[in-house]
């Protein structure tokens, strides 16, 4: 598997009668080389697992049943729906509650940390509603493993941190494992980069339960231990049982266990193994834990860098390399060109239409009646795929003129399916994918919903589309947060050929829109609300607890500008205009930062960069964003 060389991988394997570690190169040079040992990284979303095991081991002790609602330890959770009284822990746990998905607000932060979104996560989904019934479909949800975390310190009586320190890391002797509280007790921390060679500060999660957890590549591996057959360190064989299970009957639902991504692989089973899984991703540290409890063989790869994906299959090639030294032969999968055909039955012509998908809002059509394309809707870049109907009732992914003949089937193969469910059309995806010459992935998921008509006023309709392509910018965060990396900028878009719809979501009336995705795998959907406040326009996206102000609202840099005060949670942008060859030199306070972005909103300089000074050069167009606490000043020479 090839990688770039500033990511920085940290794995171990674990069997019953060795251990097998494999470090691998700094990402940066140093004296000493990272050890599986000593290397402290965060393992983003395999927290989730750990979590899952605390409210199992409070399950095993007859203080939570995990049937029961959650409201019966959580007295204090509420939403403005009233089916959230249904939710119950394993719905939490296999991410069946209906939940939207992540309050972000500041979850994320660099270098930095705060009690915040742990503090007021119930306040947040006391104004929040369900996108689906509690326990309809799987669909990967944050917030449930937060309120996992609220729960168990409820029942428990301690806090999340202890919670992990004297109930998981204790009894298996974790001496590098923790939360964002507690963790820091090793000299050396994998260091993380962007764009392939620009250190930055290390990205943390707020909420443990769900993705704050911070450990070695050889600690995720011992937890992995725990859940051997006949171990019962943590937890009784009931209980991993129980986490084991999963709801899901449809080949095209992610199979969620209890904490777990998959509890079974057809790859696996097919060799008479049981794996369990789950991978977990911050901004730039990644984590994939794989385990095959009866063969008592435990696999967990770290990664500054890179991807969970590439993660898990490379656990997955180590546990390949375990099993194959007890005999076990694993054969994965590979793409198997299909048998196309150049018309399209009539009875999916019927088929074509507005459908939406985790992208956006798409338009589907099957041209002369010969292939069906699908043009993902965007003023910026519009994308259009092809597919031919193949012999096995499927549409598979082509590239290259149809017309003329010299279309052929996409290497990173594709099937496309049309399948009904509760009423509604979907269509779901088989996905078949190379990294590199050994790694290898599937997947087999729902990808598209189609859209009904959603009637609107005209004046709606008018409001919204005088925002098409308007752009807002994120402005009431914690000065270390992420998303001014990674989002600083939200664009609204309307289409006359999806009337009554904006950016994927319903237009409910002049400044309201909700999310329209209600699909197996919708993650993370977003309401939104525009407010007025002073004469400023601001979008709230409801449910990820953010606001962006619009750029119309952003003042130009002035000339003259030596100091900006600062504000907690007021971002104080700027637009750059023409700035060739001009250099602010700035005096950043502890407590605040700084970012550039190019004209099309492209970060060029963060405070959090490592080793790169305070001089800042200003980009054409561009724009400029201070941001600190209450009482901070920023001082600048032009």
């Amino acid at each position: 598997m090839k990688m770039k060389k500033t990511m920085a991988l940290f794995a171990a394997a674990l069997m019953t009668v060795s251990a097998l570690s494999i470090p691998a190169s700094a990402a940066e040079p140093a004296n000493k080389p990272y050890t599986t040992n000593a290397t402290l990284s965060g393992i983003g979303s395999v927290s989730k697992t750990y979590a899952a095991v605390a409210v199992m081991q409070l399950y095993d002790q007859g203080k939570l049943d995990i049937d029961a609602p959650v409201t019966d330890y959580l007295p204090d959770f509420r939403m403005a729906d009233p089916r959230y009284k249904s939710i119950t822990p394993r719905m939490l746990m296999n991410h069946t509650s209906g939940l939207m998905g992540t309050t972000m607000g500041d979850f994320m932060l660099f270098d930095d940390r705060d009690t915040r979104p742990h503090d007021t996560l119930l306040q947040e989904l006391s104004t929040q509603r369900l996108k689906a019934d509690p326990g309809a479909f799987g669909a990967y949800c944050n917030d449930g493993f937060t309120l996992l975390e609220l729960l168990v310190e409820e029942v428990s009586g301690e806090s999340f941190t202890d919670y992990l320190e004297n109930h998981i890391c204790k009894p298996l002797g974790l001496e590098q494992t923790g939360s964002v509280w507690n963790a820091f007790r090793t000299p050396e921390q994998v260091a993380t980069y962007q764009g392939g060679s620009i250190r930055y500060a290390p990205d943390y999660c707020m909420n443990i339960g769900s993705g704050g957890i911070l450990s070695t590549a050889a600690e995720v591996c011992t937890f992995g231990s725990a859940f051997f057959t006949g171990d019962n360190r943590l937890l009784s064989e009931k209980a991993k049982q129980e986490m084991e299970k999963t709801s899901v009957t449809d080949a095209y639902q992610d199979g969620f266990g209890l904490g777990f991504d998959a509890v079974s692989q057809d790859d696996y089973a097919a060799a008479g193994v049981k794996v369990i899984s789950k991978g977990g991703d911050l901004l730039e540290q990644h984590g994939g834990l794989v385990i095959a409890p009866d063969e008592q063989i435990s696999v967990a790869v770290l990664s500054s860098g890179g991807s969970s994906m590439y993660n898990e299959l490379m656990a997955q090639a180590l546990m390949d390399i375990a099993l194959g030294e007890k005999g076990i032969t694993v054969e994965h999968p590979t793409a198997v060109q299909k048998e196309t055909l150049d018309t399209v039955p009539e009875q999916y012509l019927d088929m074509a239409g507005l459908y939406l998908s985790a992208e956006g809002l798409c338009q589907l059509s099957f041209p002369d009646g010969k292939y069906m394309e699908i043009t993902t809707m965007t003023h910026f870049r519009p994308k259009t795929e092809r597919f031919l109907y193949t012999t096995e009732d499927s549409f598979v992914l082509v590239e290259g003129n149809i017309a003329e003949g010299k279309a052929v089937q996409a290497k990173a193969q594709r099937v496309l399916h049309f399948t009904r469910r509760s009423g509604i059309d979907y269509i779901t995806e088989d996905s078949y994918n190379e990294i590199g010459s050994e790694g290898r992935f599937t997947t087999h998921s729902y990808t598209m919903q189609r859209l009904d008509a959603n009637p609107v006023s005209e004046a709606a309709q008018a409001a919204w589309d005088a925002r098409s392509c308007k752009k807002y910018y994120v402005y009431d965060l914690r000065y270390s947060n992420v998303s001014y990396l990674e989002m600083p900028s939200y664009t609204l878009e309307t289409f006359p050929e999806a009337p009554s719809y904006v950016s994927g979501m319903k237009i409910i009336d002049e400044t309201h829109a909700q999310a329209a995705l209600t699909m197996p795998g919708g993650r993370d959907l977003r309401d939104i609300t525009i407010r007025q406040e002073n004469g400023t326009e601001f979008l709230d996206v409801t449910n990820l607890a953010m606001s962006f102000i619009a750029e119309e609202a952003i003042p130009a840099l002035p000339s003259d500008l030596t100091e900006v005060a600062l504000h907690s949670k007021q971002a104080a942008w700027y637009s750059i205009g023409e700035a060739e060859n001009q250099t602010l030199t700035l005096d950043i306070p502890a407590h605040a930062a700084v970012y550039v972005y190019d004209s099309y909103d492209r970060m060029t300089y963060s405070s959090y960069m490592t080793g790169y000074g305070n001089r800042v050069p200003l980009p054409n167009g561009g724009k400029i964003v201070f941001l600190g606490e209450d009482g901070e000043v920023i001082h600048i020479e032009q």
